[in-house]
């Protein structure tokens, strides 16, 4: 059997077990990563938490649902209520809310200086590349538009 012959979906019921926890929020992104819940909150007291699969989770993601809807209509006991529901609710925000996932492996200001993290992604090595490298411009795909709007003006 090959995925392109698999006419199944396969799908984890909602709820307490489920291994995105009680909530997900998917933003756009070309990866298909995307926020959830946990159905194990010790994970967060552990000090590796690479176990993902790309993944992010979130502690309070009661909290965060409340604050990313930002609307009367869904306080704490709403939120609740469509949780103790079992039942899965896609909800979309009334405006479109930017997400920005950011990867750093040095916090720059500490008491002692500099505070060095492991590379998990093994992404510094491209990075640093690109910063010895003689600098080359490279202008986005739209600049020339933006460039042409400017002069029209």
């Amino acid at each position: 059997m090959t995925t392109r012959k698999f006419y199944y979906q396969v799908v984890q019921q909602p709820g307490p077990d489920n291994a995105l926890g009680l909530a997900k929020f998917i933003f756009p992104n070309p990866h298909f990563v995307f926020l959830h819940d946990t159905n194990h909150r010790d994970h967060f007291d552990d000090k590796v938490r690479t176990f993902s699969s790309g993944c992010i989770r979130i502690e309070y993601p009661m909290e965060f649902a409340r604050l990313v809807l930002d609307d009367p209509d869904w306080d704490d006991a709403a939120i609740e209520k469509v949780i103790e529901s079992g039942k899965t609710k896609t909800v979309y925000l009334n405006e479109p809310l930017p997400v920005m996932i950011l990867y750093w492996t040095v916090i720059p200001v500490t008491e002692d200086g500099p505070r060095f993290l492991p590379d998990v992604y093994d992404r510094d090595g491209t990075v640093l590349n690109a910063l010895e490298a003689p600098f080359r411009f490279v202008p986005p795909e739209d600049l020339s538009t933006l460039l042409e709007e400017d002069n029209a003006s």
